[in-house]
């Protein structure tokens, strides 16, 4: 039997999760690009649960062409998941665009008929647009990643890279632009939640949108860009009612552990961040810009993100975020009755019911 479909970092948070919605979804072969010393426990789990869908495993790692023209061959849909989030620059560019490379190398060669790409947000330059703009995907895209972080840098130059081998092949290309994926496995307090340093949290403009998306519906929403009815583009995957910095740090504060809020409203973290940006120019760099003013707009700016296009196409979350958020805090609360207890948010109506 050929196999149709490949997914590359199937091992991971949204990996395993997509694996499961294809099986979930009666596909009969799945092939699964494993690194070799990559933990295949939940795909394991999977096979056994899915016992009419055959799990292929390829063991290898894309920075090798061979190992890369050998996963796409026979292969007419790619799911592409791999990258890498954190670490030294060099490391995460290796790993998110020369391993995209030889992947879509491999695809050139193989024919494969239809590529799914997992970027993200972050590639929006929203530095340059007035606070709290709805960003649609014809927002433009950020000119100078590199002063905002080495994950923007490598996520950019990953989504030309596929465009222009979308321009001289003849593969459809889907973008998908996640927000911040959360649930049950993840880190139950993201960093666009605030700055955390030990137990005290920095929660800046706390009145912005926290553009979430649960782990379950992000994993449907990328499951569905493979299917031929989809139109080739790029869409935006946020979920429905998300709730602002203030609403999900309070509740990660009551339901998960105990931290030390420090609220700091938007103007007044841009004066800190300016004077520490003048420091760290005046001493030469002896602190690290973890927080400029060019970071600070492109990640507290107050902007919302549209998911209206998914929807157009049949995507809606199954998971409601009031639901999302009491599991992701119910799954990582470090407080011994919060596992036996129903959560019930007293901020706002919207997120005061418990879970399903």
């Amino acid at each position: 039997m050929s196999v149709t479909i490949l997914v590359t970092g199937s091992t991971g948070f949204l990996g395993s999760a997509l694996v499961e919605q294809l099986c979930a979804s009666g596909t009969s072969q799945v092939r699964c690009f494993v690194r070799p010393n990559s933990d295949t426990t939940k795909l394991q789990h999977l096979q056994s649960k899915y016992p009419s869908t055959t799990l292929e495993y390829v063991v290898g790692n894309l920075l090798s062409a061979t190992d890369a023209l050998r996963a796409t061959a026979e292969v007419d849909t790619v799911y592409h998941l791999a990258a890498e989030m954190r670490g030294p620059a060099p490391s995460v560019f290796a790993n998110t665009v020369l391993a995209s490379k030889n992947l879509l190398e491999g695809i050139a060669k193989h024919g494969v008929r239809r590529v799914v790409l997992a970027s993200s947000i972050c590639v929006y330059g929203l530095s340059a647009l007035p606070r709290r703009t709805a960003v649609t995907e014809d927002a433009a895209l950020e000119k100078n990643p590199e002063k905002r972080d080495v994950y923007t840098f490598a996520k950019l130059k990953q989504e030309y890279l596929f465009q222009q081998y979308r321009e001289r092949s003849p593969f459809e290309l889907v973008t998908l632009r996640p927000g911040v994926i959360y649930g049950e496995g993840a880190n139950a307090l993201p960093s666009r939640a605030g700055l955390r340093l030990g137990n005290w949290v920095l929660e800046i403009a706390g009145k912005s949108q926290l553009p979430l998306t649960y782990i379950s519906n992000c994993a449907a929403a990328v499951a569905l860009a493979g299917r031929r009815h989809v139109p080739e583009g790029t869409y935006n995957i946020l979920d429905d009612e998300l709730p602002t910095v203030a609403d999900y740090v309070r509740l990660y504060q009551l339901y998960t552990e105990s931290i030390v809020r420090i609220r700091v409203c938007f103007s007044l973290a841009m004066l800190f961040a300016c004077l520490l940006e003048e420091y760290r120019a005046h001493s030469k760099g002896q602190i690290p810009a973890v927080l400029t003013p060019y970071r600070l707009k492109s990640t507290w700016g107050g902007h919302t993100f549209s998911n209206e296009k998914i929807k157009k196409v049949g995507w809606t979350p199954s998971v409601s975020t009031n639901d999302g958020i009491l599991r992701a805090l119910r799954a990582s609360s470090r407080k011994p009755t919060a596992a036996s207890t129903t959560l019930v948010s007293p901020l706002r109506p919207s997120l005061a019911r418990s879970e399903n």
